[in-house]
């Protein structure tokens, strides 16, 4: 680097080790921006039994401008050089050396500088070498794994670093990792000394400008509300929602806002434009605003970066309005309510765009103190043959309401409501929709409602039983794909839902009531049961209580996450229809139980006299239960009797319904309450086994029985 050029040379090797390797290895792409950037591809090598060839081919490349941002309405303007390379096969290396120079004018010079440094791959030598001017300042961090050495040396008026490590290894991608967390090695070079620094340097870029008649148009308009809360509202969604998103940030424009002019007159913008577009708006009105830069996915990692200006992604808007400190995101649109019911965004850090900021300010966490979705479900089952309505009302809160709003402006209620149908149509393949979908709209509280109205026919299965599930709160409860972890698991939050389920039954429920919960590391989960004989309330809430499960809690966070799927799945089963036709009519008279008895008696007496006498009956009776329990040891064991004869399931929900099936000695179910289960993990090589133990209800005895979980073993 000299003066305010910039020249960056990279030269690397792969060695192809698989035929998909041929694929990826071969994938090269230069990519570069014309407005401010050259590329030089000074040649592409294959070496193959000790003969080193250049196959790049110029003629071969194709320049093309893919835009990879397109579906997120940016557009950049940035240049991809693609080589075509011929007969590339395993074992081959290959060497690609090339040359991007000049610097993009919006830093003025300034350098900053990020290095990977572990890749998905393992790495054999990796190095890193920069020339910088002795006079100029370079401050230095690398976020990684032990082995970076460092040297340097000066010559001639040039500081001469290098940065290397050798034999990096391959570093294992995990799903759900907090974008705070560092995955992959990296080397971060900066010459900005704080983040004053870099506020003096945004500063020039997000100059308020004098407003023209068009934006002071706007401002009276705005100026018309009889409070501050209103007229900032009244500018924050205008900008929200009439000022559509899409980018152009070619050269200088990928840092700096276009015009609010100009982005007003052209009703477009991206998150720069429309922050300084509101900004300017909001200072007419006298509000006071900045812009202010934050990251979207490293958000607090941003604590242990060296002050940079290339630390930002995104721009958001700080203001203070009738006393109250706000965070606002112009580029959301159809957010409602007041000022109270304004979380802030989730990007924990932010450098407000001020001469005066002298460093990174704290956003606060987003909060709930209620749920803010409600999911209740009604059932009303008036018998056992007959159809069964189906009520779902789904309130939806705060930014689950602007989430749905959202939804509704870009899907028509036709498709949403096919889309809902279909859903319980899984469940349900006999069901109708007995009403349209309606919704119900309060803004000025933001608090959207849902109403789905359903026919369900086929409601009992053929026994009698009904599984119901909290289906709502499935997708806060998944297990991770990655279980023994390096890195924390990412958990979303805050979250606060709520899932009612009522049964109106015409039939009458035998439930216990009951109350569970499950607390883990990242969640809280309560399950409430109560019946009142013809109707049953299944209650469920599920709150998040941190954003990451470390790595030493992830069997926690797992056994808190089997425990859940005992918690919110729940069945009911009706007598059968045999017990209800041969259910006693009445009492019988005194008479007629002094005869029975008499009979029975007679009948005892006469079999004992014709048994040779009661010693005798005694003597007969042991000896056939000797011979009985000697016969058992060749009989096949009962299934659940022993881990060898486990029953199989697919999961917590069968084995609970399995256990209903069951029958004691003295004829009962082996229905418990759940209380009184004692359920033990077994693990037996590869298998998964639970033992359930009980007390029978009826008669007292001890209850056991092992279950063989394949859904487990398979997944």
């Amino acid at each position: 680097m000299s003066g305010n050029s910039r020249t960056h040379y990279r030269h690397t090797a792969r060695k192809v080790l698989s035929s998909q390797g041929v694929e990826q290895a071969s994938n090269i792409q230069f990519h570069f921006d014309p407005t401010y950037e050259q590329l030089t591809v000074h040649g592409i090598w294959r070496l193959r039994e000790g003969h080193r060839e250049d196959v790049f081919k110029p003629a071969d490349a194709r320049v093309i401008q893919q835009e990879s941002e397109l579906q997120q309405q940016l557009y950049n303007g940035t240049l991809s050089v693609v080589p075509f390379l011929h007969d590339v096969r395993v074992g081959d290396m290959l060497e690609v050396a090339y040359t991007l120079e000049g610097s993009n004018p919006v830093f003025a010079g300034r350098f900053s500088d990020v290095a990977s440094i572990g890749y998905s791959v393992p790495v054999a030598h990796w190095s890193y070498r920069l020339l910088w001017p002795e006079d100029r300042p370079l401050f230095a961090r690398d976020f990684g794994r032990p082995g970076l050495t460092h040297s340097e040396r000066k010559h001639d008026g040039v500081h001469e670093l290098t940065w290397e490590r050798r034999n990096v290894p391959a570093v294992h991608a995990e799903d759900k990792v907090p974008g705070w967390e560092p995955v992959f090695s990296w080397l971060q070079l900066t010459e900005y000394k704080d983040w004053n620094d870099v506020a003096r340097w945004s500063s020039a870029l997000f100059q308020v400008p004098a407003r023209s008649k068009a934006l002071e148009q706007e401002v009276r308009r705005f100026s018309q509300e009889p409070t501050e809360e209103a007229r900032f509202l009244a500018a924050l969604r205008f900008v929200q929602d009439e000022v559509r998103y899409l980018g152009i940030e070619l050269g200088p424009n990928s840092h700096q806002p276009h015009p609010p002019d100009e982005v007003l007159q052209r009703r477009f913008g991206d998150c720069k434009d429309k922050s300084l577009l509101l900004v300017t708006l909001l200072r007419g009105l006298g509000i006071d605003a900045q812009p202010a830069l934050v990251n979207t996915e490293d958000t607090r990692l941003l604590d242990g970066w060296r002050p940079t200006a290339t630390a930002f992604d995104h721009v958001i808007v700080h203001a203070t309005v009738a006393g109250r400190e706000l965070w606002v995101d112009p580029t959301a649109t159809l957010e409602r309510g007041g000022l109270a019911s304004y979380q802030p965004p989730p990007y924990a850090r932010a450098l407000i765009v001020s001469p005066d900021t002298q460093g990174l300010a704290t956003i606060p966490p987003p909060t709930l103190e209620a749920p803010s979705t409600f999911v209740d479900e009604t059932y009303v089952a008036p018998d056992r043959d007959g159809a069964v309505t189906l009520d779902v009302v789904t309130t939806r809160t705060g930014d689950m309401a602007n989430g749905m709003r959202r939804t509704l402006a870009r899907t028509s209620l036709s498709e949403l409501s096919r889309y809902y149908f279909n859903y319980y149509a899984k469940t349900d393949a006999k069901i109708s929709l007995a009403r349209p979908m309606t919704v119900e709209d309060d803004p000025a509280k933001n608090v959207l409602v849902v109403r789905e109205h359903y026919r369900i026919e086929n409601f009992w299965s053929d026994d009698g039983r009904r599984d119901f599930d909290a289906h709502a709160l499935r997708e806060y409860l998944s297990k991770p794909d990655i279980t023994h972890r390096t890195f924390p698991l990412a958990v979303e939050h805050p979250v606060f839902i709520r899932h009612r389920i009522t049964l109106q039954s015409g039939t009458p429920l035998f439930v216990t009531s009951r109350r569970g919960r499950v607390d883990g590391p990242a969640f809280q989960l309560e399950a409430d049961t109560r019946s009142d004989g013809k109707t049953l309330v299944l209650d469920y809430r599920y709150r998040s209580v941190a954003d990451a499960v470390p790595p030493d809690r992830i069997p926690d966070h797992l056994k808190a996450l089997r425990q859940s799927e005992e918690e919110r799945g729940y069945y009911v089963q009706l007598g059968g229809r045999q017990a209800r036709l041969n259910a006693p009519r009445g009492p019988s008279t005194g008479g007629g139980l002094f005869l029975i008895a008499v009979m029975v008696l007679s009948g005892l007496l006469w079999f004992v006299i014709d048994q040779g006498g009661p010693v005798e009956l005694w003597r007969k009776a042991g000896a056939r239960t000797r011979r009985r329990d000697f016969s058992r040891k060749f009989e096949p064991v009962h299934q659940g009797d022993s881990a060898g004869a486990a029953i199989p399931i697919t999961g917590p929900h069968e084995l609970l319904s399995t256990l209903g099936r069951l029958r004691c000695a003295c004829g009962a179910s082996g229905e418990a309450p759940p209380d009184s289960l004692r359920q033990e993990p077994i693990v037996l090589g590869e298998r998964q086994l639970t033992l359930v133990q009980w007390q029978c209800p009826t008669c007292a005895r001890a209850r056991r029985v092992y279950f063989e979980d394949r859904g487990t073993r398979a997944a």
